[in-house]
């Protein structure tokens, strides 16, 4: 018997991918992993092709082992070739390379490390949903002669008491004053509309992405409020409130100078109102109208990244003042004796709070004393920037992040190894766009143009 989930994973991912497997076998889905379902002396490569082909589904372990693997690539385009549901699942917060970012942009993750069992459960749930939806295609066909057989043997009753009715002579009368029926023909036709299988529901990340694109564009602030009306929490709310508000900025208008008696000198007359040119957006506002719309997605999520990694920091700096239990978090120093580090157990990796001797202060999640997933980096008094927000990956922004400098200016975007790389922009400390477009190495390689 075949196995319909096929668990795509990273060979260094082999103990997670087993623990997926293990809960989704649990819940009585069979799944197949190489490492567990390849025999000895079969070919590998032939295993993987004819697994893919015979199964339903592929849940796909997504990590940074499994960014830079070639093999799950292919096994992707492989899936897509069989016309395989593909179900990412993240063990780590990481972004997928350019290769994945392609084939995953219009899938929806479930992320492994926030909570396990909620996460098996919407696992389980959407392979449920993929399943039935592939045994529908076949159901119209099975219930033909069952119908067929109760038309007969309903046509064999009503013949039955028709002639009841002639024997017993009353069927002039009968037939003057009985109420018109429907054809027997018709009960069967109904029954067979109402049993026609219901169409199979579309992916809800496609039906999110495809509501989006037909409205992103569309100028219209019905349009817009339409979708966050059905996605409040949606992959694009963050650029749909962004256009909103843009929509419903007014525009700058030059006010009139009131009439007033004559200053007595053209030193105490009061100063004409500052007209802000209709080119740019007014101080404070948000300059999402005039981003380019890959740098406006960037930033839009990056927005997003930085409201998450400021509610972990609170939940960091709240477990560092309260007794915890062993492996639930710790508070530390950094480049100097580890004075007051607390890690339990063998947990190396929770919520924690870490202090620098350069003033500098983290509060986020962690790894193995590292800033590690999303957090908040403060900076000390004398560093150029105040706060750096966003992903963490091994100590240095990873992801999307947030920088705001001591001067006011502000760097968003997308970020790797500890430098601005990928879409970003810099705005000055009223709001407005000072450069955008294109990072590479912490330097604008191609600049970009707004709408």
């Amino acid at each position: 018997m075949s196995k319909q989930v096929f668990i795509s994973y990273s060979s260094k991912d082999s103990k997670i991918a087993a623990s997926i497997c293990s809960a989704l076998e649990a819940r009585g889905h069979q799944c197949w992993m190489s490492s567990r379902d390849v025999r000895p002396g079969e070919n590998f490569q032939g295993a993987i092709v004819r697994a893919i082909r015979e199964a339903r589904v592929m849940v796909m372990v997504f990590s940074s082992n499994a960014n830079n693997s070639e093999e799950i690539k292919k096994e992707m385009a492989l899936a897509s070739h069989s016309r395989l549901m593909v179900i990412p699942v993240r063990a780590e917060d990481v972004l997928p390379s350019e290769d994945f970012t392609y084939e995953l942009a219009t899938r929806q993750w479930i992320d492994m490390f926030h909570d396990w069992e909620q996460a098996i459960e919407q696992l389980g749930q959407q392979i449920d949903l993929a399943l039935s939806q592939d045994g529908d295609k076949a159901s119209p066909v099975t219930s033909s002669i069952p119908r067929v057989a109760t038309f007969q043997k309903n046509r064999v009753w009503v013949l039955a008491g028709v002639a009841m009715l002639l024997l017993a002579g009353g069927v002039a009368a009968f037939w003057l004053t009985r109420p018109a029926s429907p054809p027997p023909q018709a009960a069967p036709a109904a029954r067979i509309a109402q049993q026609q299988p219901a169409p199979a529901a579309m992916d809800p990340a496609k039906l999110e992405s495809d509501l989006w694109d037909s409205v992103k564009d569309s100028g219209n602030a019905a349009a817009l409020n339409s979708y966050l009306a059905k996605y409040p929490d949606g992959i694009f709310a963050a650029a749909a409130k962004a256009k909103l508000a843009a929509l419903n900025k007014p525009a700058p208008v030059k006010t009139a100078k009131a009439v007033e008696p004559a200053p007595a000198s053209r030193e105490s007359a009061a100063p004409a109102p500052q007209v802000i040119p209709a080119s740019q957006p007014a101080p404070g506002s948000a300059p999402a109208a005039i981003f380019n719309p890959q740098v406006q997605q960037a930033v839009a999520t990056a927005r997003q990244f930085e409201q998450r990694a400021r509610m972990v920091a609170q939940r960091a700096e709240a477990m560092a003042g309260q007794d915890q239990e062993p492996g639930s978090g710790f508070a530390g120093a950094r480049g100097g004796p580890r004075r007051g580090l607390r890690m339990g157990g063998q947990r190396t990796a929770g919520l924690g709070i870490i202090t620098f001797p350069n003033g500098d202060r983290y509060a986020g999640g962690t790894r193995n004393g590292k800033r590690f997933g999303l957090g908040v980096l403060t900076g000390g008094s004398d560093r150029i920037y105040k706060e750096r927000v966003g992903q963490y990956v091994a100590d240095l922004l990873n992801g999307y992040a947030v920088v705001y400098r001591r001067d006011g200016m502000v760097r968003i975007g997308q970020w790797k190894d500890g430098i601005m790389s990928g879409y970003g922009a810099l705005l000055d400390a009223s709001g407005r766009i000072l450069e955008q477009g294109l990072y590479a190495n912490d330097k604008l390689a191609t600049p970009m143009k707004g709408n």
